[in-house]
């Protein structure tokens, strides 16, 4: 994947900056959790931070299929504890940072005015081949894939890949995945809920989004 990303990104990237916005009004309930050598993101009541045991057992998960396990985590509250109700949701939060050498990628920035619409087809079509084998590998299906954006997320210019997935005949879950470039290294941020949950996930998940800030700017 960092072939395909490292090529199809730097084709893409301009030289102007753009610094991400201030940090949104931390709501009652709402936890504002810092990544050391990335920044912060907020923690919403019906979310925790995986740890414990819970983790220990995805990481595993992870070594199996020789991953590398992400960095943050937020699930359903519960799930650390084993909590019995807490297994009938799903909703995830994942922040990933791919470390590369000092220039592999642009700097946090790059003028999203100049990407071209077959920059962008080549994109898309890249990232949706790559996802399809991804999710076969893991005994997914690819249900829907929405096109390919390339945009702003906080001031932050960034690639936006949303799709729809399924494993058997378990529920549909809903991905919107963000790639933001930042010199020698690239940070990825992953949202997922079932699609018959979405009134339980959607506004919390949209101010999740909303509140990620990379501060560590290379």
């Amino acid at each position: 994947m960092k072939a395909i990303l490292f090529i199809l990104l730097i084709s893409i990237s301009g030289t102007h900056f753009s610094q991400s916005q201030a940090a949104q009004p931390l709501l009652t309930g709402w936890e504002r959790i810092y990544i050391r050598n990335v920044g912060f993101i907020d923690l919403p009541p019906n979310l925790e931070v995986q740890s414990g045991t819970y983790q220990e057992i995805m990481n595993s998960y992870y070594n199996r299929l020789e991953l590398d396990a992400p960095q943050l985590v937020f699930q359903q509250k519960g799930l650390n504890t084993n909590t019995s109700s807490s297994f009938q949701n799903y909703g995830r939060v994942l922040i990933e940072t791919q470390i590369g050498s000092y220039g592999d990628f642009q700097p946090l920035s790059f003028n999203i005015a100049t990407v071209t619409s077959s920059e962008i087809s080549d994109l898309n079509w890249n990232f949706k081949q790559k996802t399809i084998s991804d999710l076969s590998s893991i005994g997914h299906t690819l249900i829907e894939w929405y096109p390919l954006k390339v945009k702003k997320v906080n001031g932050m210019p960034c690639i936006h890949v949303s799709y729809k997935r399924q494993l058997g005949t378990n529920p549909v879950v809903l991905v919107n995945y963000y790639i933001f470039q930042n010199n020698d290294r690239m940070h990825s941020l992953t949202l997922s809920y079932r699609v018959s949950e979405m009134t339980l996930w959607k506004t919390n998940f949209d101010r999740i989004l909303t509140s990620f800030r990379i501060t560590n700017v290379k």
